[in-house]
């Protein structure tokens, strides 16, 4: 499988990279300038406040907001609770962890109080009225491995699955100089990596934490003691060299500026993969030239059109993300049963793509046609499973319900392609539906009743969007008659700045 990350930085307001896979588009990274992404900074933190109830503090790191920090992620983390194996992910998606009991016993204010000064990373941005969450267990990412601070041991990520592989790796990294507090685990991409370059990254890793510790010592909380690499040194870290699948195959970077390739250039220094490195030199737009801007546009969009007429919807409310199934006029089938099961089939890859490139996090759920036949359900659970498995996201996966719904929880580290750039609708509120300007109108006339009724205000005035202003001046009898009826005086003001659908009724003096 090819596989080619475009880095488009032409524009600095807005950052882009894309992985394709066989020329398809796989995985994406938004940033803009003005929401520059803090996953994976470190600051010298003092806490504001200590919840028992919800077992979380919250961090005062110099942000806008405080941090949220959970007592799970407050405590040192051992490699021997991670799953039961020891040889967990690499805390950014290479695996999962899990309590161990120790942790689940611990309180968080027996751990912190106000106004202690902690160290604490950033394992996702602030969104909306939330501020970012916050870990005290400290990673150092690179390519084929990560240090981690309070890994009682080194360990190997759980998606390398040859046993042969996994000790040489083991033995790779028990030849290292580890701090006293850390541990380092093999990414999936140490796979394909020989032993000197792992071991050198390691070393590399370790001076970095080093530094980061220094600075530790001097800083006055709230600051910040450790940022995260460039832009383009993230997207060839996180998007190119950890392949989804571990697989292996031709791989290049096309960037549409020079110190993008520079920066390209010396994330990959050292590494054993040929990776061709070169500028985008077209006058066509980068994501132009490879027929990926229209895509990455149509992310926005809550409805994703599949082969034959089926298609499906995804929606946001306000606890967790809804995937539909809708077979459409998806009709290729000798019966339901086997429409249904292709749609749905369809739907399992399409389903877990749009998961990676929107980075939907928090609760999801995909509500699949029913598959009257169990192993047609079986069938599509599995390649459902198949396809998330190929996101780098920390994630959970339930079991398919009799109903054929799946329930996903993922971690969202950045702002998801769909948010990207976009602010919600002033004029729907974020539901997506306004009122028709005859609604608004009746409306309106109702509330000039009740006005009049409630006081007798000596003029009233109805502000309007342009719209509703029509829609009132067909009604001008009824204004009329009600001046008649009341003896007040009722004015129409229309305001263009208004959304559709908009208006005020106020009291006014003549």
């Amino acid at each position: 499988m090819s596989r080619t990350l475009l880095i488009n930085v032409a524009e600095p307001e807005e950052r882009r990279a894309a992985l394709l896979e066989d020329g398809r588009l796989s995985l994406l990274s938004i940033e803009r300038s003005d929401e520059r992404t803090l996953v994976g900074n470190v600051y010298k933190g003092r806490v504001s406040r200590v919840e028992p109830a919800i077992g979380a503090a919250f961090v005062d790191v110099g942000l806008d907001r405080a941090g949220f920090l959970h007592v799970d992620d407050a405590v040192p983390m051992s490699a021997g609770s991670r799953n039961g194996t020891g040889d967990g992910g690499d805390g950014d998606g290479d695996g999962a962890s899990a309590p161990s009991d120790e942790r689940r016993e611990t309180t968080i204010d027996a751990l912190l109080s106000r106004g202690d000064e902690i160290v604490v990373q950033v394992v996702r941005d602030p969104l909306a009225q939330k501020g970012a969450t916050l870990t005290a267990r400290l990673s150092f990412p690179g390519r084929t491995a990560v240090l981690l601070a309070g890994l009682d041991r080194s360990a190997v990520s759980r998606k390398i699955e040859d046993e042969n592989v996994r000790k040489r790796l083991r033995d790779v990294l028990d030849q290292v100089e580890l701090p006293p507090d850390c541990g380092a685990v093999a990414r999936t991409a140490a796979e394909r990596a020989d032993d000197d370059e792992i071991a050198d990254e390691v070393r590399v890793l370790v001076r970095r934490h080093e530094a980061c510790m220094r600075r530790v010592e001097s800083a006055v909380a709230p600051s910040v003691v450790h940022e995260e690499t460039g832009f383009a040194a993230r997207a060839v870290r996180e998007l190119l060299v950890r392949a989804p699948d571990g697989a292996g195959g031709p791989m290049s970077v096309i960037a549409d500026s020079a110190e993008a390739v520079r920066d390209a250039e010396q994330a990959l220094a050292g590494a054993t993969q040929d990776v061709e490195v070169r500028a985008h030199k077209l006058a066509t737009p980068l994501f132009h030239s490879f027929g990926i801007e229209a895509e990455v546009r149509r992310l926005a969009s809550p409805r994703v059109p599949l082969a034959g007429g089926a298609s499906l919807v995804i929606q946001e409310t306000e606890a967790l993300w809804a995937i539909d199934v809708n077979s459409g006029r998806r009709r290729r089938g000798a019966n339901l049963e086997e429409t249904a099961l292709e749609t749905d089939l369809l739907a399992a890859e399409e389903a877990a793509r749009q998961i990676r490139l929107r980075d939907l996090g928090g609760l999801i759920v995909v509500d699949f046609i029913d598959c009257r036949e169990p192993e047609h359900r079986e069938r599509v659970e599995q390649v459902f499973r198949r396809e998330l498995a190929k996101d780098p996201a920390r994630m959970r996966v339930a079991s398919m319900s009799e109903f054929m719904i799946s329930e996903i929880t993922r971690r969202r580290t950045r702002t998801g392609a769909g948010r990207a750039g976009s602010v919600r609708c002033e004029s729907c509120g974020g539901t997506g539906r306004v009122r028709t300007a005859a609604s608004a109108a009746l409306a309106a006339l109702r509330d000039v009743r009740a006005l009049m009724s409630d006081r007798r205000p000596e003029r009233v005035e109805i502000v309007c969007a342009p719209d509703v202003a029509d829609a009132l001046d067909r009604r001008e009898a009824v204004l009329e008659a009600l001046e008649r009826e009341r003896g007040v005086p009722v004015d129409v003001t229309e305001d263009p700045s208004l959304g559709q659908g908009a208006f005020d009724v106020v009291a006014a003096r003549s």
